[in-house]
């Protein structure tokens, strides 16, 4: 297996959920961290951190020698007035992706709800409190409109399962997928999230194949799973508390997925996140010691 890996802001603590902290690595720490890796692609993180526009996230990711060859972008597919804003959001990232001149893919999700981050993990919540009727449809209209927007601007949007959205469960990807055209919208395969929404990754890497063009890997620990699917703990606290844990020790079976015939040849990328909320400049070398583990785990991997 030939796979081409990248890192993530996230994995290095950088994403929407902690945009307003002044403890963040600074871009110069983090990719320096990312290339001393061995990495030579990356995904492009929350809005301005890498720079506001084409030019200015080339400028600082380009000395880095790293590719940009994804982004994120929450969409409020429950609430029209709110989507109207994620489309100015939308269009500003995808203007950065067209011009990073790599074949990168927008990553749509869904930006949940209180509502469904009480059911995150929860597969009967999830079941209780899942789309349907005009509401369904309502969501599959936008979700078809930001993937039209990303194909005028000659990208491959794809959808991306998300812990604590309307879209978290297999069975809500299918029912967006199964929607909406193919060549419109493919799908991205996240480890974690799905097995969070009570997937099976590896099923699911062969039951996506047909629509499969990006990879989120992640592992995820048993027991904090656990707690989340109890009820006694909250998927974002468990996200504080590690709930997305270095690779090989938690209940993903990568391997499985990994062997996949879907990812044994698969052509689009393939990216390391382990979440975390923060990562303090005290805390880099600890946590890039265990980044190098994950991705010589991985490397392993895809070697055999």
């Amino acid at each position: 297996m030939t796979a081409r890996l990248a890192s993530a802001p996230v994995t290095w603590g950088v994403w929407e959920r902690t945009v307003g902290r002044d403890d963040l690595l600074s871009p110069t720490e983090l990719l320096g961290a990312v290339r001393s890796l061995g990495y030579g692609a990356i995904e492009l993180g929350p809005p301005g951190y890498f720079g506001t526009d084409a030019g200015s996230v080339r400028a600082t990711l380009e000395p880095a020698g790293l590719a940009l060859v994804g982004a994120f972008v929450p969409l409020h597919l429950v609430d029209e007035a709110a989507f109207a804003g994620d489309l100015e959001e939308l269009e500003r990232t995808a203007g950065i992706l067209a011009g990073a001149g790599e074949a990168a893919t927008m990553l749509l999700a869904d930006a949940g709800s209180d509502e469904r981050f009480a059911a995150a993990g929860q597969p009967d919540e999830l079941a209780r409190t899942r789309l349907a009727g005009t509401a369904l449809d309502r969501a599959v209209r936008l979700l078809t409109l930001a993937a039209e927007r990303c194909r005028e601007h000659g990208l491959r949007a794809a959808l991306h399962p998300e812990a604590g959205s309307y879209v978290e469960a297999p069975a809500e990807v299918e029912a967006m997928l199964e929607r909406i055209d193919q060549d419109l919208l493919g799908a991205c395969l996240d480890t974690g999230h799905v097995l969070v929404g009570g997937g099976d990754p590896v099923r699911l890497a062969h039951d996506w194949a047909a629509r499969l063009c990006h990879v989120h890997l992640k592992d995820v620990d048993a027991a904090l799973l656990a707690r989340v699917r109890a009820g006694a703990l909250g998927v974002e606290e468990a996200w504080a508390e590690g709930l997305f844990c270095p690779f090989g020790r938690g209940v993903v079976d990568l391997e499985g997925v990994l062997s996949a015939p879907a990812l044994r040849s698969f052509e689009g990328w393939i990216v390391l996140e382990q979440d975390r909320i923060a990562v303090r400049g005290t805390d880099l070398d600890s946590v890039r010691e265990v980044e190098a583990a994950n991705l010589a785990f991985v490397q392993r991997l895809c070697a055999a």
